[in-house]
């Protein structure tokens, strides 16, 4: 992968200064045009090709706050492989394949919190550390190796509130390089960590090809047309600031009332409640940093036209306090969070119908929208180096 590294991001008061001057100048952040061949989304050779790749490469699992405690567990299919995660007693996280090494059951179904991990088929028992601890009966299995047959861990490492994988399938030559592009948390670290208290996990089918839902995430082009209702009276249209780091982007969507900082001292500034951090963590997570909470978003393609979503929503533990105190206030906040969320999937959901109508060769994104074109170049270069 050619993308140079890069592991930090602007500052606070260098993204408020860019924003301002975009607003006196009706400017935004420009890159380079793309198209992208419609093709790309449709053909199921191209897909098991990316399926392929995404397998062969590291990605985030989970953010921290989902197992918070030893004993905590929760399952996700990623990339069509089941898999879940669990704390052990010593604190650390760890990631396994999700079957029991009997008959293969999947040994965790949904979040729980327990001292061992029990199939509830034929009561094959492990320990947190995923070593075969139990078999009921076990005169009945007289070559059974118990030190052999533990759970099958996957290569993971918990960075900066979120913990990462390791390639599922055979390491593609990009692999290392993906994998340092994800170990080094300092884009994110201030951002995500005071957001220790998981509120919420929302999984849902979409029907759209994973490509698409990751753009829906990465411009704001859209605002005004899309959210005239929602984000627009609140948010600008069109004016974003767009930055990259490896293989990965965070783009700034500035509030209107971000211009309340002009006559401040800068030592004053404070982009709380201000503007939007949405970071794409490349291939398939995005988090977003919103007033009061963090959303963790991971996108698992299922086919051409479909895909799994699971929202985590984070808090501090101030904002929890405050969520307990007055839970409507909260409550409209997630309503506005969600009616834009439907806004979004549903424009999603037309623009996958719309590639089935063969009107279109290619999918155009211009100079406002350099962020997915940044997204498909990386993927094209990863395509590229393990064909």
């Amino acid at each position: 992968m050619g993308t140079p590294a890069r592991t930090s991001v602007a500052d606070d008061a260098d993204i408020v200064r860019r924003i301002l001057a975009h607003i006196d100048a009706g400017t935004t952040d420009e890159g380079d045009a793309w198209r992208e061949p419609a093709e790309n989304y449709l053909s199921p050779g191209r897909f098991a090709d990316e399926m392929a790749l995404l397998r062969s490469h590291p990605s985030v699992y989970l953010p921290s706050a989902a197992i918070p405690n030893p004993g905590d567990h929760t399952e996700r299919m990623c990339f069509g492989v089941p898999l879940f995660a669990v704390r052990d007693r010593d604190g650390r996280a760890r990631v396994f394949r999700n079957a029991c090494r009997h008959r293969g059951m999947a040994l965790v179904e949904g979040p729980g919190c327990a001292h061992a991990l029990v199939c509830r088929y034929h009561g094959w028992t492990y320990r947190l550390d995923g070593t075969l601890s139990h078999v009921p009966h076990a005169e009945a299995f007289p070559d059974l190796d118990l030190s052999a047959r533990g759970l099958v861990e996957v290569d993971s490492r918990e960075v900066d509130g979120l913990i990462v994988i390791g390639p599922l399938d055979s390491p593609a030559p990009t692999a290392d390089a993906a994998m340092a592009a994800l170990s080094d948390g300092a884009p994110w670290r201030d951002k995500l960590l005071p957001a220790t208290g998981l509120v919420a996990v929302r999984p849902a089918p979409r029907a759209m090809n994973w490509k698409v839902l990751v753009e829906q995430f990465l411009e704001g082009y859209h605002i005004r047309t899309t959210h005239k209702d929602t984000f627009y009276p609140l948010q600008y249209d069109d004016l974003n600031v767009v930055e990259r780091f490896g293989p990965n982007s965070r783009i700034t969507f500035p509030y209107r009332n971000i211009e309340r900082l002009r006559d401040r001292p800068e030592s004053t500034w404070s982009v709380d409640h201000r503007v939007t951090y949405v970071y794409h963590l490349f291939p398939n997570v995005i988090f977003a940093t919103f007033p009061n909470q963090r959303l963790v978003i991971t996108i698992d393609p299922v086919d051409i036209d479909h895909t799994t979503v699971t929202i985590y929503a984070l808090v501090s533990p101030t904002v929890a306090e405050r969520v307990s105190a007055d839970p409507d206030a909260a409550a409209n906040a997630r309503d506005l969070l969600n009616e834009g969320g439907v806004e979004d999937n549903e424009m999603s959901e037309g623009v996958q119908r719309g590639l089935h109508a063969g009107a279109n060769e290619f999918v155009e994104f211009g100079r406002h929208e350099s962020a997915l074109g940044h997204f498909h170049a990386v993927l094209d270069q990863r395509l590229a180096a393990v064909r």
